[in-house]
């Protein structure tokens, strides 16, 4: 019983192997503690693992260990940003050339088994599919630019054109502004030479009245003469009758 030899049982002898860990079970476990942990886990794990060395002493592996164990998380996250870049760069998408099928070819899904002969068609076929796509992008990207040319060119037109009618329409207000001033010029001048031919008019009227009535005595000095005599016979009484 033992030996385990009766009844039959392995873990008695096991059990008086496993009593102290070996170098290896103390460096992985050494390992475990050491990568990743905290500064106040790697002390109390100092502190349990020392126990008779001197104070000094104990300072000193501490310090130590606290150098290594920074140098140790200098050297995750430096690690932690080569892995980033290389995941990065795996991640990003490659160029891919999938040369399809031409129309009337069997096709039932799967892979498809070709001849060299067929590659070479195929690769000749996609390159020419390529140069028609690439010519058809040229091809509206020059009908994109030649519209654009166009529509900026008839905007200029068009500016230039409203510019031009702006300025015809300044210039006929300038002119019917000028006509107005002329008439109005002349409507004063002409008032101002009907009030001048007035006051002459009215100047002369007097004048012409004395004139007309010296102009009718002198025509008519018999009967003058006819009317006075008539007044002095008058005065003088009836004639004397004559003798019998």
């Amino acid at each position: 019983q033992a030996t385990g030899v009766w009844p039959m049982d392995a873990d008695a002898v096991l059990k008086r192997f496993n009593n102290h860990t070996s170098e290896q079970d103390k460096a992985s476990e050494l390992r475990q503690h050491g990568d990743g942990d905290s500064w106040r886990e790697l002390r109390k794990f100092l502190d349990a693992a020392v126990p008779g060395v001197s104070k000094v002493r104990q300072d000193q592996i501490k310090a130590s260990f606290f150098s290594l164990h920074v140098q140790n998380e200098l050297l995750h996250h430096e690690n932690q940003g080569l892995q980033d870049n290389a995941s990065t760069k795996t991640k990003q998408q490659t160029n891919r050339t999938t040369l399809t099928t031409q129309e009337g070819d069997e096709w039932h899904g799967g892979a498809i088994f070709m001849s060299p002969r067929k590659v070479r068609t195929t690769r000749a076929r996609k390159a020419a599919e390529e140069d028609e796509a690439e010519q058809l992008r040229l091809q509206k990207t020059h009908d994109r630019e030649l519209k654009a040319a166009v529509t900026a060119y008839k905007k200029k037109q068009a500016e230039a054109a409203k510019l031009a009618q702006q300025h015809a329409a300044e210039e006929r207000r300038k002119a019917k502004r000028a006509r107005a001033a002329q008439l109005a010029a002349q409507r004063a001048l002409n008032k101002q030479q009907r009030d001048a031919a007035t006051a002459e008019k009215s100047r002369n009227t007097p004048n012409n009245s004395k004139r007309k009535a010296s102009h009718k005595a002198s025509q008519n000095p018999t009967k003058r003469r006819r009317v006075v005599a008539a007044s002095s016979q008058a005065d003088a009484g009836p004639p004397a009758a004559s003798p019998p």
